[in-house]
């Protein structure tokens, strides 16, 4: 098969969409296309090396993965060991430990399923992660993987027009999957194969289906391509589905211009396209590291444009030096495996990287004080069994510790979850037990229809049961109120200008009263929590700063107590002007989470969080015992030691 300076010219089109786009994603919003774009070519590619030599009974499957290994790995690994070294001097150990989880899934081409396994509420921003990137590379090897396989299988069985019938149906139903995942799980449906493959198999299609056109129809199909790519870049955003119906546009681009076989069109071949598109890989495989680098150290625009130049200057040098580099074309038996270069060090860099991630990112190297406090961000052990996202009956509310009979319940949303722990485990020194009712990211939907709310039907049910369950008669309320009440995030830390109070904010504090007032009138005390102090980063972040500057690692500062007063002033008003009956007992955290001035994510060398807004199972044993003490007391727990912090 003749070079085809048109597909080379395509990819130097997909790789610059990408780039630009993670470089200045303002300036083309839709740049992530050229991902798709990089899935059509290797369709085609893969589907004619695969049948022409099939045509010809010349294919052996161990020949093609080889193949393969060689054209992808070198690079990749590089790239990865590159990070590893570079990371172990300027990483701390909990960035590290995340390098190197990521390097070692990069090279053994799993990242795809761990990055969607760590996608959802508690996902980090995708500019934290290094080789996030790599996900795409992935999705190829695993369709490098099996497509052949499958082809193998069915040339011996099929004739060759119902293989290609076989093969568009199964690009059909890909496209159907992907249409139908991507509206139920977004994040499931960008990640795997078999949503993806539809966009390969486009590509295989494209092959398996030449049109034989004219000059004028070849010129004016390339043409199209190129513009319902461009157009593609400029139409979509991140907000859009992807990849459903919408990534039919850059597919069917890539698609036209592959038909057209236009190798001397300017568009594609010409002096700038034809160099990126021989680097592309390389290029995209180096942009992502320098993207996050910018975005960790807050660069400003300029440093993109010199990221962008740089992103090229390293795919050039990692092409000419590493890509080119020439390995044995007679590696075709599963023993060529213990002696190819490629795959020893790929497997290297996975058993480095994994050692590394089992170590906590070699932990043991620095102070125990920080191995201490890293050791406290955790959540409750219970969480992912008795957190709930969707509708569970009360009746199957988990229970901790449980005795003879359960007296306690804690009722409210994520915030409740290591709160319900803490409570349950000194609940056990006075042979009570509790009941935990939370739902994750639940607004207070209490006499509301079940229209209103996602969690309004649990949220009025679970209630009304604790309400009636004649066993409970303490019950623990606690929201994220001001994230539902007023909008806005401690990520604008110091920032307070986007916070917003309108009649759906007095709408959920007419719901809040009705619960507590539902729970008071049936129970003996209902404790109410003031909203939990948040920090202006996550917890690690925190740590790993004040260890690098050589701070104080005992009482490291959160968010300035004016700014948690002002964030929270709604509800905390709300809650001193409010009529409750006595049995209702007000909790402050920030009488013991913060000073005079600062409220902090570290105390006493303990953590109090294991992110941003949720308490750690330390911070939550706090609130635990200020809430038994006022039960047994009447006073509140309070640390007036840090009061002139």
């Amino acid at each position: 098969m003749h070079f085809r300076y048109d597909i080379n010219g395509l990819r130097a089109l997909a790789v610059l969409s990408v780039v630009i786009f993670h470089f200045a994603e303002e300036k083309l919003p839709g740049g992530f296309i050229g991902v798709d774009v990089f899935f059509v070519i290797s369709g085609y590619l893969m589907t004619s090396i695969i049948i022409n030599k099939l045509d010809k009974d010349r294919f052996n499957l161990m020949e093609f993965y080889f193949a393969r290994i060689n054209r992808i790995i070198p690079a990749l690994a590089v790239l990865c060991a590159s990070l590893l070294l570079i990371g172990f001097v300027a990483l701390s150990p909990v960035e590290y430990a995340k390098l190197s989880k990521q390097a070692a899934s990069s090279v053994v081409f799993v990242s795809n399923l761990v990055y969607y396994s760590e996608s959802g509420y508690f996902a980090e921003s995708s500019l934290e992660n290094w080789l996030l990137h790599t996900w795409s590379l992935s999705v190829e090897w695993q369709f490098y993987l099996l497509y052949p396989i499958v082809l193998l299988a069915l040339n011996k069985v099929l004739s060759r027009d119902k293989l290609k019938v076989f093969i568009v149906v199964s690009t059909l139903l890909s496209l159907l999957l992907s249409a139908w995942l991507t509206q139920q799980n977004p994040s499931l449906s960008y990640y795997v194969l078999p949503t993806r493959a539809w966009e390969m198999l486009v590509g295989g299609l494209a092959f398996l289906y030449p049109i034989k056109l004219s000059q004028a129809l070849s010129k004016t199909s390339a043409l199209i391509g190129v513009l319902l790519i461009l157009v593609s870049c400029f139409i979509f955003s991140e907000g859009t589905s992807w990849p459903g119906v919408f990534a039919l546009l850059p597919v069917a681009g890539a698609y036209l211009i592959i038909l057209a076989n236009q190798n001397h069109n300017a568009l594609l071949n010409n002096k700038l396209f034809q160099p990126l598109g021989a680097w592309s890989y390389s290029i995209y495989l180096w942009h992502w590291p320098i993207v996050v680098v910018i975005h960790k150290n807050e660069m400003s625009e300029a440093y993109a444009v010199l990221g962008f130049l740089l992103s090229i200057v390293l795919g050039y040098l990692s092409y000419r030096f590493i890509e080119t580099t020439k390995f044995s074309k007679k590696e075709s038996t599963f023993k060529s495996a213990f002696t190819n270069k490629p795959l020893i060090f790929a497997v290297l860099v996975a058993l480095t990287g994994s050692f590394s991630n089992y170590t906590d990112g070699f932990i043991d190297r620095y102070p125990v004080a920080y191995q201490n406090l890293l050791d406290d961000v955790k959540a409750s052990p219970f969480r992912d069994s008795c957190h709930v996202n969707e509708f569970r009956d009360p009746k199957e509310a988990c229970e901790y510790f449980v005795n003879e009979k359960v007296t306690w319940a804690a009722f409210g949303d994520s915030h409740a979850v290591e709160l319900a722990y803490a409570l349950g485990q000194k609940l056990k020194d006075t042979n009570e037990s509790l009941k935990h009712f939370s739902f994750s990211g639940c607004r207070a939907s209490y006499g509301q229809d079940d229209e209103f709310s996602k969690c309004a039907k649990w949220y009025n049910s679970s209630i009304d049961f604790i309400a009636h369950e004649p066993n409970i008669q303490n019950v623990v309320f606690v929201h994220r109120y001001s994230y539902q009440l007023v909008g806005g995030t401690n990520a604008n830390y110091p920032g307070l200008d986007d916070l917003k109070f309108d009649e759906k904010s007095v709408e959920l504090l007419q719901n809040i009263d009705r619960a507590i007032n539902k729970l008071a009138s049936a129970k003996q005390q209902v404790f109410v929590l003031y909203p939990v102090p948040e920090l202006p980063d996550h917890i690690s972040k925190l740590i790993d700063r004040a260890l690098m500057n050589k701070g104080n690692l005992e009482n490291i500062k959160g968010t300035n107590r004016n700014w948690y007063e002002k964030r929270n002033e709604v509800i905390i008003n709300h809650f001193k002007n409010a009529d409750y009956p006595d049995n209702v007992v007000l909790i402050n955290p920030a009488d013991y989470f913060c000073g005079d001035k600062f409220c902090f994510s570290t105390i006493d060398q303990r953590s109090l969080y294991f992110d941003d807004n949720h308490v750690s199972n330390y911070g939550a044993s706090l609130i635990a015992e200020d809430i038994i003490n006022t039960k047994n007391s009447g006073m509140s727990v309070q640390s007036p030691d840090l009061y002139e912090m």
